[in-house]
């Protein structure tokens, strides 16, 4: 990872100090491939956030927790564990002859002893849920915009894409006077403008393109693909 990359990532991450957020904004201004990248992966991280969460039933919990438990020791595998295991022992000819004693009771009793028997449960296993894509959904990208206006009280945004009317998108504040909104949009081609505190209409200067508004200043361009 270069250090570019790594400046995303922390971007992505809200790691940067207002300072570093500052240089990245005029970094991604002057270079448009890292823009790219950036939004790209601004567009990767909505999406995932959109996507569902399956949470594991008790069934299946319960029927794991079955399967990965040891299975329950005999008395038979008991009995001999504790005769096998070894032990240091102090011998003396009372405790000897005392052992002896022992070991013939035990053996008469292993001897006369049936093994239990080992019942096996079958576990039907919990078929793999599946998340099925609805394919006739609309394709939409989620683009990120993103102004740098320290003083403002409130910045929105208005365009094609929303009747040019900038009470429906709003943009939220984050450290050092930064403002984002992630919207998505079909693929197309879009003009666009930011309101700053209800009244100043500013083109975006982080846009590629831009073009005029009929009436002397001009609109930031967008042009969404896939």
């Amino acid at each position: 990872m270069d250090e570019q990359e790594l400046m995303v990532q922390r971007f992505l991450d809200q790691d940067l100090t207002p300072d570093e957020r500052v240089a990245f904004l005029q970094t991604v201004d002057a270079d448009s491939s890292l823009r790219r990248t950036w939004l790209n992966l601004e567009m990767v991280v909505a999406e995932a956030a959109q996507l569902p969460r399956i949470t594991p039933s008790a069934k299946f919990m319960s029927q794991l927790k079955a399967k990965v438990a040891s299975p329950p020791r005999s008395l038979w595998d008991r009995m001999r564990a504790a005769i096998t295991v070894p032990r240091t022992l102090e011998w003396n000819l009372g405790g000897a002859m005392a052992a002896a004693c022992v070991a013939v009771v035990v053996m008469a009793g292993v001897v006369k002893m049936v093994p239990e028997r080992i019942l096996e449960v079958p576990v039907v296993a919990t078929p793999v849920q599946t998340i099925a894509a609805n394919t006739n959904r609309e394709f939409k990208v989620f683009v990120r915009l993103v102004l740098l206006q320290p003083g403002a009280q409130s910045v929105s945004v208005a365009g094609d894409f929303n009747g040019w009317n900038p009470e429906q998108t709003k943009l939220e504040r984050s450290e050092g006077g930064m403002w984002t909104a992630t919207i998505p949009l079909k693929p197309g081609r879009y003009q666009y403008m930011f309101v700053i505190d209800g009244k100043q209409w500013i083109a975006d200067p982080l846009a590629d393109e831009a073009s005029g508004d009929g009436f002397g200043s001009e609109n930031a361009v967008l042009d969404v693909s896939i």
